[in-house]
């Protein structure tokens, strides 16, 4: 057989054959996918570079940039206007600074001499507080302080008002009110003048004013102590009547003109040791009765309550627990040598009053005062 040419027909059908038309379909599909393939893996090491880049140390060197004499001339003028404007700021913080030690140095020399000046006002206060004029005395010195035209509330404490008149108007109402607990907590732990700025100091004033401030708001004031103290002595003055010091009988009719209507009375007289051969005894003269006035009445039970007001709970304790003749007894001893020590004080006071007048100088005095009870 021959081969036949291929015709125009043929050419047409060979072309629709479906096994052509698919190898022509996979080649193009082929030809389209390649150049896809490269760009993805272009990118892929495009993207690896970065992480290399981070890695490096290198640093780039930025060249200034080129400017004119005239801006080159500006730029000098603006850093010496920020070097002086620092060395301004620094001066002013060196003043500043200069001030704050000066001011720190007074206020230190202030609260010394502050201090001092209160042990001296405590040294009054303490005995004011003991003494039987204090009301007398806290009224002078209202009275005094709105003569001075110096504002005072009607609530003000008797410490307060002690600290007003010394310190005058210029010092604050807040100063007053903490330089007053600092008096009434050194009189209510019982801190003698002469150890008032070592225990100021021990504690700080700050401490002092804080415990004196808790007392006011969770414990009763002294005033109310006191109330519980009388009634202690007047119990005390209730078991006495089993064994009086002096028993005597008398009628109806002359102890009713010497008697109070709640049968009180008050005694003066002597009491004097036998200076001979029975000097064992001693004999006790009752030269005067006289019937005591409320005035009165309230003055001796105080004197005799005042003692026992910081411990008035642990004799309101033994009153409770105890027999008459066991706490009896030792309340009476306490009263009594407690108003023995305070008979001596003010002996030794008003003997020391007496010896201030032959020195000029304060200090030498306290100084003779203090080798005086260093010799007892």
């Amino acid at each position: 057989m021959s081969a036949k040419k291929p015709t125009a027909n043929n050419r047409q059908n060979s072309a629709k054959s479906p096994t052509k038309a698919a190898k022509k379909a996979v080649t193009k599909s082929l030809q389209a996918e390649k150049p896809q393939l490269r760009r993805k893996s272009v990118v892929t090491t495009e993207t690896k570079r970065p992480s290399k880049l981070s890695t490096s140390t290198a640093v780039a060197l930025v060249k200034p940039v080129a400017v004119s004499s005239q801006s080159q001339a500006k730029v000098v003028e603006w850093e010496l206007v920020e070097s002086r404007k620092e060395e301004l700021i620094k001066d002013w913080a060196a003043r500043l600074n200069d001030a704050r030690y000066k001011i720190q140095t007074i206020t230190q020399q202030y609260k010394k001499l502050m201090l001092n000046f209160l042990q001296e006002a405590y040294a009054v206060y303490a005995e004011v507080e003991t003494s039987d004029f204090a009301d007398e005395f806290y009224a002078n010195v209202r009275w005094q302080l709105k003569t001075n035209e110096i504002k005072i509330q009607s609530n003000t404490p008797d410490a307060g008002l002690v600290i007003r008149y010394v310190c005058g108007s210029e010092i604050s109402t807040k100063s007053i009110s903490d330089y007053s607990r600092v008096l009434e907590g050194a009189k209510h732990n019982n801190i003698t003048p002469d150890t008032f700025v070592d225990w100021v100091k021990r504690l700080t004033m700050t401490k002092v004013i804080e415990d004196q401030r808790a007392l006011e708001n969770n414990k009763e004031t002294y005033a109310d102590r006191l109330k519980r103290a009388r009634l202690v002595v007047l119990r005390l003055i209730e078991t006495r009547e089993v064994h009086p010091i002096v028993s005597q009988k008398t009628t109806a009719w002359d102890i009713q003109k010497e008697l109070s209507p709640e049968g009180l009375w008050v005694a003066i007289g002597t009491a004097r040791r036998r200076y001979d051969r029975e000097s064992f005894y001693a004999d006790i003269n009752l030269n005067l009765m006289l019937p005591p006035s409320p005035d009165l009445e309230i003055y001796i039970v105080n004197y005799l309550a005042k003692p026992i007001v910081h411990e008035v709970e642990i004799w309101e304790q033994k009153i409770n627990e105890f027999e008459e003749k066991i706490w009896a007894d030792e309340l009476w001893e306490k009263v009594v040598s407690a108003g023995y020590e305070e008979s001596e004080k003010r002996r030794n006071w008003w003997a020391n009053k007496q010896q201030a007048s032959r020195f000029e100088d304060q200090g030498e005095f306290m100084d003779f005062v203090k080798s005086k009870q260093k010799k007892k």
